[in-house]
């Protein structure tokens, strides 16, 4: 049997097949329409759903009781559980595989039967295949990925469910695998691309400031000798972005632009002319995009197709022209270092991207002090490197000292996230990267240099005579990093990562441990709104609790929010985890901290409770993970096998010869695989060749373990 939850949950019947791997022996391509079978009750699909996301693992009933009812069970609840899961397994091909297994119920999924795990599986393929251009592989991973999606995630079900953020990541991941199955189609050239318009217009009219789109849109309609059309496509594009968000369109929607302005030449010069003779490019009153193309091609037409240097510059508004007239007459030399000339000091307001502070930061106050102190050297000392696992706080604590000390960087503050370990998004590229913080300095799209070194040079050319705060956020390693940093003593640079980032010359390490249990404490208070030594926000009203049918009264200290709560220690003082504990209990002022900390207590279940809205430890530990198991690399590969070893033997600590023989590989790669765990953050060396897992990894190593065919 197959499962089915890329839309409203359905079953397959044997023999069906979700989805053809690459190699093309996972069955025939695509499901048959018939043989998907839709869950007609709607109380059984939603328990379907619920044991879903947890496919093989242990579902706590009171999980499932809040799935099927919400906040208020009837006094029948669990009566009507057992009749749903009896009904339930009767759909099912195997009674066997849907079981009870305390706390809860356990529904067995077997590999490839869950749509959604084998979207993931070509999800990854197509990305490996995408960064290293194989072009075919990417259409038919993507294919087979996109054959899967039946709709919206989880459509038709209550928001008591959950896996909201599960499903926000599955409709990004669907938007960028279409954007790379155009990519490779484009590139590959197959066929006519003609027929790649209608789909490409209905998905950029669909989604009108993502520039992927427009870019395959204008590329489309130029290779198919449609330039007109696509220069349209660029200027509403651009004249959207600059009216709506003040921002000029990316560096590869420009390179598109002017791919099809040099493949115009002169022809596109007559024929852009012509439009506007007549009104197709050029109407009275019309904006004043348009014009800007049409000089743009006069002035770079045969210029451009002999000198590809070249690139087309549009109108300049009255800001720059009274700021040109007003500059000194003579040559403007070209920078040594970059071989530009630079652009005319920037009109723009100074950068001020600094996103507001954790509303309840708390604790660190050793760390913030060392840090301003770092910060304030004169001259300001290397890139400042905060790192620890996934959730301590890395981002919040950056964030508090770069607003603390703001003040001291007159030129102003740039922000830039990286997306090294952000679920569902690939990592900036360094020359993204670097196109981005050039942008943000008010640097012209068309004006930005190709090669990434030249760009670097140019950004530290605009930043050696200010004083700027850079503050460069999840990295996911130094040579990612490495062209940002500024070379001038005034800037300053905060960054963050899972690793420590050894390989950055020169940087100032600042190790990042989970809060101690009076800072938990603190924060669980502040962000809950628990106000102190009380359970609820009405601190005399007495709460009937469903998990033991006592009246508790909260005027007293067993449901205190103190340091001595069970919640501290099963949250692992993590401070991800803290905010969904204290999420849970804001949006329940009737569900009190004892009853949740037994929901966390029970065997299997706390990643499963340690998931709100659109924060997760568990997709937040697996980002790691996801990306050393689709590495080529030997000791990647080793990692993921050592990782779900460690799940399978409950130990404080792990030496590399146990390893070694746990997974039946040498000592020596043992301990390479054990290095790439601590890199990422999944393992800690609490000495010389001992290794420990935080205690909310080593539940999600115990998943891994439940998981592994073996």
């Amino acid at each position: 049997m197959r499962f089915g939850l890329l839309g409203a949950p359905v079953l397959y019947d044997a023999g069906s097949h979700l989805s053809r791997s690459a190699h093309g022996d996972d069955g025939p391509h695509g499901v048959p329409l018939a043989a998907a079978r839709t869950v007609r009750s709607p109380k059984a699909r939603v328990l379907l759903a619920a044991l879903l996301l947890d496919a093989g693992r242990i579902v706590p009933v009171d999980s499932l009781k809040e799935a099927l009812w919400g906040g208020a069970p009837p006094p029948s609840a669990q009566a009507s559980l057992h009749n749903h899961v009896s009904r339930l397994r009767r759909l099912l091909d195997d009674p066997d595989r849907l079981r009870a297994a305390p706390p809860g119920y356990r529904l067995r999924v077997d590999h490839g039967e869950l749509d959604i795990h084998v979207f993931e599986r070509h999800l990854a393929a197509a990305r490996g295949a995408f960064a290293a251009r194989n072009w075919e592989r990417v259409v038919r991973e993507c294919e087979a990925a996109l054959t899967l999606w039946r709709g919206t995630p989880l459509a038709g079900l209550p928001a008591e469910l959950g896996g909201y953020a599960l499903v926000q990541r599955l409709k990004e991941a669907r938007l960028l695998l279409l954007e790379w199955r155009y990519d490779a189609e484009l590139a590959l050239g197959d066929g006519e691309l003609d027929r790649l318009v209608p789909e490409l217009t209905e998905l950029a009219a669909e989604h009108p400031l993502r520039e992927s789109y427009h870019r395959q849109l204008m590329l489309a309609l130029h290779r198919a000798g449609r330039r007109a059309e696509a220069l349209a496509v660029h200027r509403d594009l651009r004249t959207r972005l600059v009216e709506e968000l003040g921002v000029e369109p990316g560096p590869t929607v420009s390179e598109a632009h002017v791919e099809v302005l040099r493949d115009a030449g002169e022809g596109a010069v007559s024929g852009v002319a012509e439009g506007a003779a007549d009104g197709s490019a050029g109407r009275a009153g019309g904006d004043a995009g348009r014009h800007g193309e049409v000089d743009a091609v006069r002035h770079t037409g045969a210029d451009a197709v002999r000198h590809p240097e070249v690139a087309p510059v549009r109108h300049a508004d009255a800001e720059a022209v009274r700021h040109a007239e007003a500059a000194p007459e003579g040559p403007v030399e070209a920078d040594a270092a970059t071989g530009f000339a630079p652009s005319p000091a920037p009109t723009s307001p100074r950068p001020a991207q600094l996103p507001p502070p954790a509303a309840h930061f708390t604790g660190r106050a050793d760390l913030l002090h060392r840090l301003r102190e770092a910060v304030a050297s004169e001259p300001t000392a290397g890139p400042l490197v905060i790192s620890g696992m996934a959730g301590v706080g890395k981002s919040a604590l950056a964030l508090q000292v770069a607003h603390q000390v703001k003040e001291r960087f007159p030129d102003g503050q740039l922000y830039l996230d990286l997306h090294g370990a952000t679920p569902g998004t690939t990592p900036l590229t360094p020359a993204q990267a670097l196109a981005a913080l050039l942008r943000h300095l008010g640097v012209d799209p068309r004006h930005l240099p190709e090669p990434p070194d030249a760009a670097a040079a140019l950004l530290r050319t605009l930043l050696a005579p200010t004083r700027t705060l850079l503050v460069l956020d999840d990295v996911a390693h130094a040579a990612q990093v490495r062209p940002l940093l500024p070379a001038g003593p005034g800037c300053a640079v905060i960054v963050t990562s899972r690793s420590p980032l050894t390989a950055l010359d020169g940087a100032h390490r600042f190790p990042l441990t989970p809060l101690s249990a009076e800072e938990s404490a603190e924060l669980l208070r502040k962000a809950s709104g628990r106000a102190p030594h009380t359970g609820r926000m009405t601190p005399t009203a007495p709460v009937h609790d469903r998990d033991h049918g006592h009246d508790h009264d909260h005027r007293h200290g067993p449901h205190d929010l103190t340091a001595s709560h069970p919640l501290v220690e099963l949250t692992g003082r993590l401070p991800l985890a803290l905010r969904v504990v204290a999420a849970r209990l804001a949006a329940r002022s009737h569900l009190t901290p004892d009853a949740l900390a037994r929901r966390l207590a029970a065997p299997g279940s706390r990643l499963h409770h340690l998931e709100y809205d659109d924060l997760s430890v568990r997709r937040s530990l697996a980002v790691a993970h996801d990306a050393l198991a689709a590495s080529d690399r030997e000791a990647d590969r080793d990692a993921v096998l050592v990782l779900s070893r460690i799940g399978g033997l409950d130990l404080p600590t792990y030496g590399v010869p146990l390893l070694a023989r746990l997974t039946g590989i040498d000592g020596r790669r043992a301990e390479a695989a054990l290095d790439r765990l601590v890199d990422v953050a999944l393992l800690e060396e609490t000495a010389y060749g001992r290794y420990a897992p935080h205690v909310l990894v080593r539940d999600f190593a115990r998943e891994l373990a439940e998981a592994s065919p073996t």
